[in-house]
């Protein structure tokens, strides 16, 4: 074990600290309005906490540490689109202001609003399979994070996952978000702390020369400059950034544990706000667990698995006695995480899929009561999928990329449904089928051949959310020729 006594206790201690907090709060959670958006009252800075602890999990640590210790510093730039996509929704508003207003839980009941019951099925299901297989891959990458760690053995990583995850399923069904909420104010300062120590120390332990001497001899250019040789033909060059900017203002606006977020404000400006601030907060999510990358590289070498890079790292340099500490601070980042992940897909699975059968066959939602038992039975059946699926899914390629593709299964459809549905009168159910289904086909195409497709990742991103735009316009236009055509028959 690499854990001394004192380690074990103050991990013991935190664990204890957030289960008693997760669950104290299941009096305040009445109905289904409370369990999913803690009846629309969170307030900024409490919004601000919760969204940047919901977004920062063990995992978010490791890809990140990952591409700096493949890619140098160079994959620094992977921290900006973030910061772009943040600033300009919240500065503008634009697709946000008008779902808040609409005083929705999920993003698939706009869908249901601006087109039909069928389209909005049709996109959680979408959802569903995205999300759960990003999240799939968590427990295991994590357990063995936390294994290395520890120097708990890999026999035991099958029940390593199954208690961590079992601790947040627990008090995540007990209070859903609220639980979520305030759980997320412990987290925040300990993940803090670690993440200004790791840095802090790690520059302290590695030294600044040798770590831009082993980018140097290492990498070459290309590992200090994201442009080499161009921007057009380099890693992470223009086609790249476009994607991601793209990515990201969708992720704000689809990807349901973000959205979550902003759907609990307790206004519109709020909300906006929020946004507004988390950019730069984000930034910081990016640039440090790269960096933190990049100091493994110039410390451990070549010739390690890339996604054991940081917990080797942290090993090395942590000093006796102060990595309990630091892993309770990983450790609250992925139980956030988890609470949040859990509680999101769950949701959409409940909501919108199951409840949207429910209303097909019965005429009529749910009671809330039901609602309530459904949301937590799905939760367990989702905990139960993703550890069968981190035991048996082999990761290909970057985890990084793994983690957008499952996300670009659904994003682009909802980033041009939910705008062009918004803001252009025509569109309509046929385009909103055609813009999902079109979007999903390039990140597919990724997830079926990672090998072959991974040097034209950013083409394929970018290319999403261009089809998935066309499918929109032409299924939209094509349906109201149709009906001009019926219509003028008529007469």
């Amino acid at each position: 074990m690499n854990l001394t006594l004192f380690d074990d206790v103050i991990i013991i201690l935190y664990l204890i600290l957030i289960f008693f907090s997760g669950t104290i709060v299941k009096k305040y959670v009445k109905n289904i309005d409370n369990f999913l958006v803690a009846g629309r009252s969170m307030g900024f800075h409490l919004g601000l906490i919760s969204l940047m602890c919901t977004e920062i999990g063990m995992i978010t640590y490791i890809y990140y540490a990952e591409l700096g210790y493949k890619a140098g510093l160079a994959a620094l730039i992977v921290a900006l689109p973030p910061v772009v996509a943040y600033w300009f929704l919240g500065k503008t508003g634009f697709v946000i202001k008008p779902l808040l207003e609409m005083k929705i839980a999920t993003i698939p009941e706009f869908f249901s609003k601006k087109f039909d019951r069928g389209v909005r099925f049709y996109i959680g299901l979408i959802m569903a399979v995205g999300g759960i297989l990003n999240f799939g891959v968590f427990p295991g990458v994590e357990a063995k994070f936390i294994n290395t760690i520890t120097g708990i053995p890999e026999n035991y990583l099958l029940l390593t996952m199954v208690v961590m995850l079992t601790l947040v399923l627990l008090y995540t069904i007990a209070g859903g978000m609220v639980s979520v909420i305030v759980t997320n104010y412990i987290q925040y300062a300990l993940l803090s702390f670690g993440m200004i120590f790791i840095t802090v120390y790690g520059v302290y332990a590695v030294g600044w020369n040798k770590l831009v001497e082993a980018v140097s001899s290492n990498f070459g250019k290309a590992g200090l400059n994201p442009f080499y040789p161009n921007a057009f033909y380099s890693q992470f060059g223009i086609g790249f950034l476009i994607w991601q900017i793209f990515l990201w203002i969708a992720l704000l606006i689809g990807w349901q544990a973000i959205s979550m977020r902003l759907f609990s404000s307790k206004d519109t400006k709020t909300g906006q706000k929020i946004y507004r601030w988390s950019g730069l907060m984000f930034l910081s999510r990016g640039i440090l667990p790269i960096f933190w990358g990049v100091l493994a590289f110039a410390l451990l070498g070549k010739g390690i698995n890339s996604l054991d890079a940081l917990p080797l790292f942290l090993l090395k340099i942590i000093p006796a006695g102060l990595l309990g500490i630091i892993f309770a601070a990983l450790l609250a980042a992925s139980m956030s995480t988890y609470a949040s992940y859990l509680l999101s897909w769950s949701s959409v699975v409940s909501q919108d899929i199951i409840g949207s059968v429910y209303r097909f066959f019965t005429g009529h939602k749910p009671s809330s009561k039901n609602q309530l038992l459904i949301s937590r039975i799905t939760m367990a059946a989702v905990m139960i999928f993703i550890v069968w699926w981190s035991l048996f899914h082999k990761l290909e390629g970057y985890l990084y990329f793994y983690l957008n593709m499952t996300g670009m299964l659904f994003i682009p459809g909802i980033l041009i449904c939910t705008s062009l549905g918004i803001y252009w009168k025509k569109a309509n159910s046929w385009g909103a089928y055609a813009a999902i289904t079109l979007g999903a086909i390039p990140p597919l195409l990724y997830l079926i051949l990672p090998e072959q497709a991974k040097d034209y990742a950013s083409a394929l991103g970018w290319g999403g959310f261009l089809i998935s735009l066309i499918g929109m316009i032409a299924g939209s236009l094509f349906k109201n020729l149709i009906n001009s055509v019926k219509e003028a028959k008529i007469k």
